[in-house]
């Protein structure tokens, strides 16, 4: 797991965009989404531009996003 502030996380999204998936704010939280036609059928399914499917990271009492392992790749 990483720990990130709001700069952290500013940098996340900008190098998280691709064309089947796509970071952004959502008030605090950030929505981490991924292009699935699944998305319908699931509960985290998302409409944007597509349905996908999205995983939402929300900031703790400490001012901090702590992103999930598989995310951290994005930062090398």
């Amino acid at each position: 797991m990483l720990h990130l502030n709001e700069r952290g996380v500013d940098i996340f999204i900008n190098k998280y965009k691709s064309f089947t998936s796509e970071a952004y704010w959502n008030n605090y939280d950030l929505i981490i989404w991924k292009k699935n036609n699944n998305g319908f059928f699931n509960i985290k399914g998302i409409f944007n531009k597509a349905w996908g499917i999205a995983d939402k990271v929300s900031v703790n009492n400490k001012g901090m996003w702590v992103l999930p392992k598989q995310y951290v790749k994005y930062f090398k």
